[in-house]
C-alpha cells in the first residue's frame, strides 16, 4: 500500500513538473512572440513616425513571401505597383527587410539627389560578408569610400575609347558567328527566341573579353559556361533567403552560419579568370578585359611609376571579371531583344537605319568603331528622349551588321 501511495506522489510530481515545464514553454514562447512584434512595430513605424507615406507593413511582408515562395512575378512588378499607386507624392518610404528605404517619384528630386547633393548620397548600401567573400567584396557596387574610389581608378582607364577599341575585333568575329547561326536557323524554322540566341551571343562576348575564353554558346547549346551562368543569374527560393540574410544579419552570424556571396557557379568563375591569369603571365595575349588590367598591374610594379593609389590583386581582376558577367548578361541581352521587337514593330525606322548604316558602310567599306559611335540615328535610337533603352554600342555590333545583310 506504501509503495502504490509514493508511486502515486512520484507520478503526481512528475505530472506538475511536466505540466509547469509546459507553461513555462508557452511564456517564453509567448515573449519572444511579443517581443518580435514589438521589434517590428518599431522598425516598420520609421517612415510613419516622420510623417512620410510608406507602404503597409503587411504588403512588405506579402512582396518578401511572394518572392521567397511563390516568384510568379519579378520584385520590379511591385516597385512598379508602389510607383503608380503613390500618385501626388514626391516619395514614398519602402523597407528592405527591416532596413528603411526611400523610392523617389519626383524627377527634380531624383536630379538633385543624383547631381546637386550628390556628396551626401555617394555611399551604397551595406551588405554583409563573411570571411568567404574575400573576392566578392572587390566587385565595384558592394564597396563605398577611398576603397571604391581606388577601384574605380583602375576600372575607368578600360573603357576609354581607345581601349574598346582595341575590343572591337573580339565582338565583330562573336557578331559574325551569330549572323551565320541566324541565317540557318531561319531556313530551319520559321522564328527566332531573339531573348534566347541574344543571350548567347552576349555570353560569347563576355566570354572572349572578360574571361579570355573561347565559349562558343552560340552553337553549342550545352556550353558549361552558359549553365553557370544561368545558375549565377538565377532567382530561386534558397538565393532570396540568402539576400535577406544579408542583407539583414551581422557578420559575425554570418560567418557563423556560413552564408556568403560566394556560391558555386561564382566558385567555377573564379577559376576560370585564376587560370587564365596564370596563362597570361606565361606570355600570352589577346587585347581584352583581363589583358588591359594585367597590364595595368604591370605599370604598377615598374619601379619608376609613383605608388599607385589601389594596388591590383587577383581578387580585384576576378571581381570585375565576373562582375561584366552579373551586369551585362541578362540586361543585354533584354535590351537586344526589345531592340528588334521595336523595329519589328516600326518597319520606317528600320529602314532609315538600315539606310543610314548602308551609307556609312558605302563610305568608309565596313562598320568600324568609330563609325558606330558617330552613326546619329543610331544613338537616337538608344539614347533618345524616350530613354527605352540603355546599352553599351558595342555588343550591339551584330544588329547593326545584321540590318544591313538581311532583311529582318
Amino acid at each position: 500500500m506504501k509503495i502504490e501511495q509514493g508511486e502515486t506522489r512520484r507520478t503526481e510530481k512528475n505530472s506538475g513538473n511536466k505540466t509547469n515545464m509546459e507553461a513555462s514553454t508557452w511564456t517564453v514562447g509567448l515573449a519572444v512572440v511579443l517581443l518580435f512584434i514589438v521589434y517590428c512595430w518599431r522598425k516598420f513605424s520609421y517612415w510613419s513616425s516622420r510623417g512620410i507615406p510608406s507602404i503597409p507593413v503587411f504588403r512588405t511582408f506579402y512582396i518578401y513571401l511572394h518572392m521567397i515562395f511563390k516568384r510568379t512575378k519579378p520584385f520590379w512588378y511591385f516597385l512598379n505597383e508602389t510607383y503608380h499607386e503613390n500618385e501626388g507624392n514626391n516619395f514614398v518610404g519602402a523597407y528592405e527587410v527591416f532596413k528603411p528605404s526611400l523610392i523617389v517619384r519626383d524627377p527634380g528630386l531624383v536630379k538633385r539627389i543624383m547631381i546637386q547633393d550628390f556628396d551626401h548620397f555617394s555611399e551604397r548600401r551595406t551588405v554583409g560578408k563573411s570571411k568567404k567573400d574575400e573576392c566578392f567584396g572587390e566587385m565595384l557596387f558592394l564597396i563605398n569610400g577611398s576603397h571604391w574610389k581606388g577601384v574605380r581608378s583602375i576600372i575607368s582607364p578600360t573603357f576609354t575609347s581607345g581601349r574598346m577599341r582595341q575590343m572591337y575585333h573580339l565582338v565583330e568575329e562573336k557578331a559574325d558567328a551569330l549572323i551565320e547561326r541566324l541565317q540557318r536557323h531561319c531556313e530551319e524554322k520559321s522564328f527566332v527566341k531573339t531573348k534566347t540566341i541574344y543571350a548567347r551571343y552576349v555570353m560569347d562576348v563576355i566570354g572572349t573579353c572578360a574571361f579570355g575564353i573561347e565559349c562558343n554558346s552560340i552553337n553549342n547549346e550545352e556550353e558549361e559556361f552558359c549553365k553557370k551562368a544561368s545558375e549565377l543569374n538565377a532567382i530561386s527560393a534558397r538565393g532570396t533567403l540568402r539576400g535577406i540574410a544579408l542583407l539583414t544579419l551581422p557578420n559575425s552570424v554570418l560567418n557563423a552560419i556560413g552564408i556568403s556571396f560566394t556560391t558555386p557557379p561564382f566558385l567555377f568563375f573564379q577559376r576560370v579568370v585564376e587560370e587564365t591569369i596564370k596563362n597570361r603571365e606565361m606570355g600570352v595575349k589577346r587585347g581584352d578585359f583581363l589583358d588591359l588590367l594585367l597590364e595595368q598591374r604591370e605599370e604598377q610594379s615598374n619601379s619608376n611609376t609613383k605608388t599607385p593609389k589601389y594596388p591590383i590583386k587577383d581578387s580585384t581582376i576576378v571581381a570585375q571579371s565576373v562582375l561584366f558577367l552579373i551586369v551585362g548578361h541578362e540586361t543585354t541581352a533584354g535590351t537586344m531583344a526589345f531592340v528588334s521587337y521595336y523595329l519589328a514593330r516600326n518597319p520606317h525606322l528600320q529602314h532609315r537605319l538600315r539606310q543610314e548604316l548602308r551609307d556609312i558602310v558605302e563610305e568608309h567599306g565596313t562598320l568600324t568603331y568609330q563609325t558606330i559611335m558617330e552613326a546619329p540615328f543610331l544613338d537616337a535610337i538608344f539614347s533618345g528622349d524616350e530613354q527605352l533603352l540603355n546599352f553599351l554600342d558595342i555588343f550591339l555590333f551584330f544588329l547593326f551588321y545584321l540590318l544591313i545583310l538581311l532583311e529582318v
